[in-house]
């Protein structure tokens, strides 16, 4: 299957950085796998459907939030993947304790926070619209004391 926003010869390397580990932690077949590579460039492109218009910081906006999708679906398989402890003949190194659920909705968050920064049809950020409301103007209420 083509990558529809990760096109880049850098976004498994930048997957990685995102969860702080290496290639021999997360291979790059794992990160290309359907599962997680489609579905998340889905989930971006769900909520950005004319992402191939886009230019500039939209379009790098778009980027990052795919790559941080692609991190937060792998992020809760981390902790089967990820050993805490590394032991050889002579030494014993005990790893940082990493909270992998945390830290996937962290990066989801992060995701959904650089689509919020894409605008649309150049009016701005994708932002909820302001909604007002105004009681009687003061020329009204003068005329019903008349």
């Amino acid at each position: 299957m083509v990558n529809r926003i990760l096109t880049s010869d850098t976004y498994h390397d930048e997957v990685r950085a995102r969860l702080g580990v290496g290639e021999d932690v997360l291979s790059n077949t794992t990160i290309d796998a359907p599962s997680i590579l489609s579905i998340s460039e889905a989930k971006v492109i769900a909520s950005i459907p004319f992402y191939t218009e886009l230019t500039g910081d939209d379009a790098n906006f778009v980027y990052a939030a795919a790559v941080c999708m692609v991190a937060a679906t792998l992020a809760p398989s981390m902790a089967a993947r990820y050993t805490k402890l590394k032991k050889d003949f002579d030494f014993s190194i005990e790893t940082h304790t990493v909270n992998w659920m945390q830290k996937a909705a962290s990066l989801f968050d992060e995701a959904m926070e650089l689509i919020s920064l894409v605008a649309i049809n150049g009016e701005g950020t994708n932002s909820p619209p302001v909604i007002s409301a105004s009681g009687p103007t003061r020329l009204k209420a003068m005329n019903r004391m008349r």
